[in-house]
């Protein structure tokens, strides 16, 4: 822009400076020779020069003319999307453009001399009548032959704006659909946030049915360009304000400080959702107790008893029953061992199972702690014999994912970001929404 402006003031600077001189010599020559002070030589010399000025002067500005309608013309095109109209225009200018300024420079020229001729006595030239008489004849015979070309040229620029117009509208209508559809996952999304997280989202709704209804009315009026130029504002607007996007954005930042660099985060929340998306039925409620450290209960999601040598490879993975029951392990009492798994995982009742081992435990928190983490570790074992190991491999796999699950517990914040991703991804698949291409696209926005 500032080159620009530097452009234009230089020229009108240099245009002033020519113009001054061609005055000055117009004047002085005038003078001149309404006084004969000057010889014919030297009055014909100032002639020449003043003349020469003058050409200049008219050349130029219609050139920088030229120069500041091409500029002009290709914005619009640009603007109105046909950019193959300006390509296919002579000098990229309007259609005549280059004809009618050569003939208005020649016409400029002649009447010039006319007037020059007429103060000083010396006549028009004769070879610019011949020239003048010849371009006013082609120009104007030229512009009669060329109507129908001009109006074929018109029609073919209606059907650009016709196509063009066609083109907006049906952008608008994909913008539109999208922005229904983020409408629609973001009220399912907020009515499962907790309060505190609905509070921040409540006008959001509202404000993207309040854009969407007024780029709808823009289309139906025919403004195509301000109706796309609506829905692309709005759809920015559900793209910056998206809680499902939000949320994502906020477990990966608290589970990146829980973690560390060993997993990406976004890892993880793929894993939960990936693995949501593929179970169903008991082992979806297995895999749900598990993510969210929730009880298990035989009743409800009955684990699969297993021997004494599997029953052993569990005390060893849980550490609260591993110590409280060293001396049966260190001596490998297969016989107890088997008969504790059975009571453990099956429907024996909690507080009688209590009642038969709280000499091993210093309260009951700790024995009920110390109990569900036997079963997810019973429940590890079925799991992951049931999972496609490709859902979790770029969580590191099964062992890895469960072992970060856990780190996040331990972590306020970050289990709370996790069970929130957890409950609005299970909210969205169970109202039919496709959760996995939602994450995806949500995925994508963030790494972009």
């Amino acid at each position: 822009m500032k080159k620009r402006m530097i452009e234009k003031k230089g020229l009108r600077q240099l245009m002033a400076i020519f113009g001054s001189v061609w005055i000055s010599l117009v004047l002085l020559l005038t003078v001149a020779h309404a006084q004969g002070t000057v010889s014919k030589s030297t009055n014909n010399t100032l002639l020449a020069i003043a003349s020469t000025i003058f050409v200049v002067l008219v050349i130029g500005g219609f050139l920088w003319y030229m120069y500041r309608l091409q500029n002009k013309f290709f914005d619009g095109c640009q603007k109105e999307k046909h950019m193959s109209l300006f390509f296919e225009s002579p000098a990229g200018l309007p259609s005549g453009t280059v004809r009618s300024v050569l003939a208005l420079i020649i016409v400029t020229i002649s009447i010039y001399f006319v007037v020059i001729g007429t103060f000083i006595g010396t006549g028009f030239p004769e070879t610019l009548t011949t020239v003048l008489g010849t371009v006013i004849g082609f120009y104007f015979g030229a512009r009669s032959s060329a109507k129908g070309t001009d109006e074929a040229q018109r029609n073919q620029i209606k059907g650009y704006q016709q196509d063009r117009d066609a083109a907006l509208s049906d952008q608008a209508g994909t913008l539109v659909k999208k922005i229904e559809k983020g409408i629609t996952m973001t009220k399912l999304a907020v009515g499962l946030l907790p309060e505190d997280l609905k509070k921040k989202y409540s006008g959001v709704v509202g404000k993207l049915e309040q854009g969407l209804s007024s780029a709808k009315d823009l289309s139906k009026l025919g403004n195509a360009v301000q109706a796309v130029q609506k829905a692309k504002d709005v759809f920015d607007d559900f793209r910056k304000d998206n809680p499902v996007k939000n949320i994502v954005q906020k477990a990966g930042l608290s589970f990146a400080g829980v973690l560390g660099g060993s997993i990406p985060p976004v890892a993880i929340i793929a894993g939960v959702v990936s693995v949501g998306t593929a179970l169903a039925g008991v082992a979806y409620q297995k895999w749900k107790s598990r993510i969210l450290h929730a009880p298990f209960s035989p009743a409800d999601t009955p684990l699969k008893i297993v021997d004494a040598n599997t029953g052993f490879t569990l005390f060893l993975q849980s550490p609260i029953f591993k110590n409280a029951f060293m001396p049966e392990l260190e001596d490998n009492d297969r016989p107890f061992i088997g008969a504790a798994v059975e009571k453990f995982l099956g429907f024996a009742d909690k507080t009688a199972l209590w009642e038969q081992y709280k000499d091993r435990f210093e309260s009951i928190e700790a024995f009920e702690a110390g109990l569900e983490e036997f079963r997810r570790a019973a429940v590890d074992l079925e799991l992951k014999n049931e999972i496609a190991p490709e859902l979790l491999a770029e969580a590191g796999g099964y062992e890895n994912f469960m072992a970060d699950i856990d780190k996040i517990h331990g972590n306020p914040e970050a289990k709370a970001d996790l069970d929130a991703v957890f409950t609005v991804f299970q909210g969205l698949q169970q109202k039919g929404e496709p959760v996995k291409a939602i994450f995806q696209k949500v995925r994508e926005e963030i790494d972009t």
